[in-house]
């Protein structure tokens, strides 16, 4: 909570300080209706005995008039106070939102993304904002039990007037009683947090079973049990802590309720033997057992300390997840210019490299020359390393050993984001975004996206401009069925679109050029004329092609075979197919296996 509080005046100065003063205005009003209660009652007898026009008559009409306008203001005031607090809260919602946002793309690298601790982060930073309860909730209940509080003390106050002891007595019972349950709902709080992992992994089951996109497996496989099952178990591990602490706060609320019914029978007890005896007037009678119940707004255990619990749960998370990405460990340093680079050649120099907290080795003293303005494919099986090399290249990681080098400089001492807008990509799991087909296009040159001309230039080499102009609203129709008026693509036109994507930011001043398999869902024969295509667009232009399959790359300058870390084998098509090792032996058997399927298709 105090973590909250500290973030309010960085939000809203000005809203802060009106909190504020609503929160003590609020607060002063059940003490004063007390006092006012008191006088009104005590004014009784004297404006009998001498009419309204005598001076207790006049007084008591002075007191009514108080009484009805403190009822009146705090009828209002509660209202007011948490409409004002909710605003505030909604602007730090907003605000932490977006911290988390700039958090987690603040380093240049990716390496924090799959991290699984900060992983683990994001994800409960993620619950500002989202939840039942939200930080909103939060800061409105937060200013509603901040003026109950204040209230109840100044109730307090009224009463020791009364006894002393009286008023300390009860105020320290009732605090005494809303610490314990305080305790317990912290304890809550943290159990349920400290288990990230689990509930993420109950999420994950969960939204199998409820998104469309893995419905169709789960009925043809009958995995629907299986889900289900696989859900309450994670649930149930991620409940054990809350579970198994609630059994220690079982105490708590009998023992509040006995103490707090012990202490007000006294109060009330010893009140009412003072106004027997004469010791007290009924005006006092009235004004101290007024005080007596204010006081109980110190007791905030409801929904409001509900919603301040859970609503600022996430709120330590965000400034925590701010914490983890600015380690050293996730920052990627360098502050040279990339403009112009490569010229030459890019080198990768006894690279080793290993993920984060993982003990093997993915690259072990690889050398690898990608020579400026020529096409470089990279072939190997699956999990040779391919797509990890291209996330060395693009910089996404260091190496954890050796080094790349471009036109002989340190790929680490260049600046990273602007080694990344020297490059163009399009990878295997490329995004489709929901958006526009321009903003799908003209992601690719940020800076130039406004220009229909070279839009459509680009779009036009890619092969996407027959498809842009079928859509209903042309350039401005969304991709996306779940969008009104929006229209989704096949995949094959998803793939121009990217392509028209890449080739508008070479067209922008990107120099690299990257294809980390985008066609492994197509077919060979139309891989290959794909990459065919590709490699005719980009002439001249430094470019890597990743591939598995050896047929479609043959046309590239320079070709390498990635194997156990290493270069195993290198050169053009020709060459390699003369050398008759690793590559022929997989192009042949490739070959052999295509010409299978095709015999068996004609036999079809």
């Amino acid at each position: 909570m105090l973590t909250t509080l500290r973030l309010l005046p960085k939000v809203s100065k000005s809203l802060s300080a009106w909190i504020g003063v609503v929160v003590v205005f609020t607060a002063m009003l059940p003490a004063s209706f007390a006092l006012a209660s008191g006088a009104l009652v005590g004014s009784i007898d004297g404006a009998v005995a001498g009419g309204w026009a005598s001076p207790a008559g006049r007084r008591l009409i002075a007191s009514i008039v108080v009484v009805i306008a403190l009822f009146v203001l705090e009828q209002l005031s509660g209202p007011a106070l948490r409409s004002v607090a909710e605003s505030l809260g909604r602007r730090l919602e907003g605000r932490l939102r977006a911290r988390v946002m700039a958090a987690t793309l603040a380093p240049a690298g990716v390496a924090h993304l799959e991290d699984p601790d900060v992983v683990d982060g994001v994800a409960d930073a993620q619950n500002v904002g989202t939840g039942q309860t939200t930080v909103k909730d939060a800061v409105a209940g937060m200013a509603v039990v901040t003026a109950n509080s204040l209230a109840g003390v100044l109730a307090a106050a009224v009463l020791v007037g009364y006894r002393w002891w009286v008023g300390t007595g009860l105020l320290v019972a009732y605090l005494a009683t809303t610490r314990a349950r305080a305790d317990q709902l912290r304890r809550t709080v943290a159990a349920l947090r400290g288990n990230a992992r689990r509930f993420r992994r109950s999420s994950y089951f969960r939204d199998l079973a409820l998104a469309p996109g893995a419905a169709k497996e789960l009925r043809v496989f009958g995995l629907d049990a299986w889900v289900g099952d696989r859900f309450t178990d994670e649930w149930n591990l991620a409940m054990a802590g809350f579970w198994r602490d609630r059994p220690k706060g079982r105490w708590v609320p009998p023992g509040s309720a006995l103490l707090i019914g012990g202490a007000l029978v006294v109060t009330y007890g010893l009140l009412g033997r003072s106004a027997a005896r004469g010791e007290i007037s009924l005006g006092q009678l009235t004004m101290f057992v007024g005080a007596a119940t204010g006081v109980a707004a110190v007791y905030g255990v409801g929904m409001d300390n509900l919603n301040i619990s859970y609503g600022t749960a996430p709120v330590p998370a965000v400034l925590e997840l701010e914490q983890t990405v600015s380690e050293t460990r996730f920052s990627l340093g360098g502050t040279a210019p990339a403009e112009g680079l490569p010229s030459s050649c890019i080198r990768f120099e006894r690279v080793s490299f290993r993920y984060p907290g993982q003990p093997g080795w993915v690259f072990r003293d690889l050398d690898l020359a990608i020579p400026a303005g020529r096409s470089l494919a990279i072939v190997g099986h699956n999990g040779a390393g391919k797509t990890t090399l291209v996330k060395l290249l693009a910089r996404l990681y260091d190496p954890t050993e050796g080094r790349i080098t471009v036109d002989g400089t340190d790929l680490a001492g260049v600046d990273p984001r602007e080694w990344h807008r020297r490059l163009a990509a399009i990878f295997q799991d490329f995004v489709h975004y929901e958006l526009s087909a321009a903003d799908n296009i003209g992601f690719g040159s940020v800076e130039r996206a406004a220009d229909r001309d070279a839009l459509a230039a680009a779009a036009a080499r890619g092969g996407a401009a027959s498809i842009i102009e079928r859509l209903p609203a042309g350039w401005d129709t969304l991709l996306s069925r779940r969008a009104h008026g929006g229209v989704d693509l096949s995949g094959g036109q998803w793939q121009r679109m990217a392509l028209a994507r890449a080739l508008f930011a070479v067209d922008g001043g990107a120099s690299v050029l990257i294809l980390d398999e985008p066609t492994a869902a197509l077919d060979v024969r139309a891989e290959a004329e794909f990459y065919d295509r590709f490699l005719d667009l980009t002439a001249g232009v430094t470019t890597v092609v990743i591939s598995h399959r050896f047929s479609t790359v043959r046309r590239a300058d320079h070709i390498v075979v990635i194997e156990d870390g290493r270069v195993a084998e290198s050169g053009n098509h020709a060459s390699l197919m003369d050398a008759d090792g690793r590559y022929a032996r997989m192009f042949r058997l490739q070959a052999a296996h295509l010409a299978g399927a095709e015999r068996g298709d004609d036999d079809a």
